[in-house]
């Protein structure tokens, strides 16, 4: 049975210091699922970046019996 699997990144807290001339981060989030990419814009010096991004939308099908992770 096909379907559709939808992310919504909405922010980030207290994230580390990357920059350390600012102090701060230039953040970005990355969503993989199986060999569909998603990446947010880049959230220039924040440690705690509000995207509010839209659907990131995978289609998925559904598998019975065994661990499809393994």
């Amino acid at each position: 049975m096909p379907g559709k699997l939808k992310v919504k990144i909405v922010a980030g807290r207290h994230l580390p210091v990357m920059d350390r001339a600012s102090d701060l981060t230039d953040a970005f989030v990355e969503v993989k699922f199986g060999n569909t990419t998603f990446k947010t814009d880049v959230y220039l010096k924040s440690l705690n970046p509000q995207w509010n991004s839209e659907w990131f939308k995978f289609e998925v099908s559904c598998w019975f019996g065994g661990d499809p992770f393994s």
